[in-house]
């Protein structure tokens, strides 16, 4: 049975003034008015303010829009794209395929620890706000004058509706930490991963891989669509994944005990800049995987093989390399998609395997860094893992060293999870249980019904969104 058809913007900007036509696993006919369906419910509400959590929070029971209604076949892709349906219909298939890819890399379905049983998450695509926010149960768009003097609605964004299902997502499987054990790397660690979540979405796009490829002649080191994230217009983002910061530019930044960023630098840095070297070093390894597919297709030769290179020597070859590759893309464009593709599902699978590994309590981004080089080398290679590590420690995050009894325990738990599709949750947690104390672990993953007033904190420290 095939899925559900929408039509949906690759990103923000001239680039793509068409939206294309994405086909989400939910199959034709099951996605109701809204749309809606079992998880997700489009909420189209009439000024309602931003949720803050807990005084102000699910469900919205005041007056909203008429939804958007699928044709005879179960789709929403035949919606007009200047009516606000089309928006309703957007963001929903946004969220959606953003929730498809992360399953995809999961190799499971996702859980959801922050919602009741039988509740919804709740997306709305259009508040009078210069923001956009996910939560327990919601997921709300605002609205951004960009450096053009145009007006950017967050929900036809598909770069800011992903990184914030991201969010949800992480949300939903890993929990929060309990009061007083939010660290600073904890929010940048969703940041970041959030960030990874919009890339790696918007790389599903046939549209933007024939962009990025053509936009860059096949070399990623040069600025281009995919590393871009949050892009308003064609001059300006919100930030950009390949960036150059390392962990010592940002040590005059912390998070104080009440949720507060405090910069000493002035510049009012938060959760967003210190995500910056993670993102950073995961782009850098994604680019890795790129070229190492380009060789070991024989697309490229060692001449023009730029791993290991410093980003001095790639500076200064950049010239040639455009030459070199845009040469090679007119006769190999096929192999050049194949070698992306492949290296965008290959740093899925390692986030993928990285979040079964993770312990939100107290996390550090060396417990991350240490987490993501062991699903590297579980789920690609021993070549990958190393590879990852270099760009952890350019960017001087070190992996962690992990005790022998926590590595068995990881490994343990990460076999219990394949069983969790179609388990119910009470035994999917005892089983998990089970396997920590066979392992002699002590208790990693805080199962506890999150507590409104701590997402609170979270929400509002992370989602100060540079501008």
């Amino acid at each position: 049975m095939r899925g559900t058809l929408f039509r949906l913007f690759p990103q923000a900007g001239d680039a793509y003034p068409e939206p294309e036509v994405i086909e989400v696993s939910s199959p034709a006919g099951t996605v109701g008015p809204g749309p809606s369906d079992g998880l997700l419910a489009v909420v189209d509400a009439i000024d309602k303010p931003p949720y803050d959590p807990p005084a102000f929070a699910p469900p919205y029971l005041g007056p909203v829009r008429p939804p958007a209604w699928p044709d005879q076949h179960g789709d929403f892709s035949h919606i007009p794209v200047d009516t606000q349906q089309f928006l309703q219909a957007h963001l929903y298939g946004s969220v959606r395929l953003t929730l498809d890819v992360w399953e995809k890399y999961l190799g499971r379905h996702l859980r959801w620890m922050d919602l009741e049983e039988g509740q919804r998450i709740e997306l709305t695509p259009v508040l009078g706000w210069p923001n956009a926010q996910s939560g327990p149960g919601f997921l709300e768009m605002g609205a951004q004058v960009n450096d053009q003097g145009e007006l950017r609605l967050f929900c036809l964004n598909l770069d800011v509706v992903a990184h914030e299902t991201g969010h949800a997502v992480l949300f939903g499987e890993l929990g929060t930490p309990p009061s007083g054990r939010v660290t600073a790397d904890f929010l940048a660690f969703h940041e970041s991963i959030s960030d990874l979540t919009a890339l790696l979405t918007a790389l599903h796009f046939e549209s933007v891989i024939a962009h990025v490829l053509g936009q860059t002649n096949g070399n990623l080191y040069v600025l281009n669509d995919m590393n871009r994230i949050g892009e308003l217009s064609d001059t300006q983002q919100i930030r950009i994944a390949d960036n150059l910061t390392r962990m010592s530019d940002l040590a005059d930044l912390r998070l104080a005990a009440d949720g507060e960023w405090i910069d000493l630098t002035g510049q009012k840095r938060n959760a967003h800049a210190l995500a910056q070297p993670l993102t950073g070093a995961l782009f850098d390894f994604l680019v890795d995987l790129y070229q190492d597919n380009l060789v070991a297709k024989g697309v490229i030769g060692p001449d023009l093989d730029a791993r290991g290179w410093d980003r001095q020597e790639v500076e200064a070859a950049m010239d040639g390399l455009a030459a070199a590759f845009g040469a090679r893309l007119s006769s190999l464009k096929g192999a050049f998609r194949a070698a992306l593709v492949e290296a965008r599902d290959a740093l899925g699978r390692v986030l993928g395997a990285m979040l079964d590994q993770i312990d939100v309590e107290d996390l550090t981004y060396e417990q991350v860094a240490r987490a993501l080089v062991d699903g590297a080398q579980q789920v690609v290679s021993p070549r990958a893992a190393a590879m990852l590590t270099d760009n952890l420690r350019w960017r001087q995050i070190e992996p962690t060293p992990r005790p022998l009894e926590r590595a068995v325990a990881a490994s343990m738990l990460s076999r219990a999870r394949q069983y969790r599709s179609g388990v119910p949750f009470a035994a999917q947690m005892g089983r998990v249980q089970a396997f920590r104390r066979i392992a002699c672990c002590p208790p990693g993953r805080h199962h506890e019904p999150l507590h409104a007033a701590v997402l609170g904190q979270i929400i509002r420290a992370e989602h100060r969104r540079p501008v």
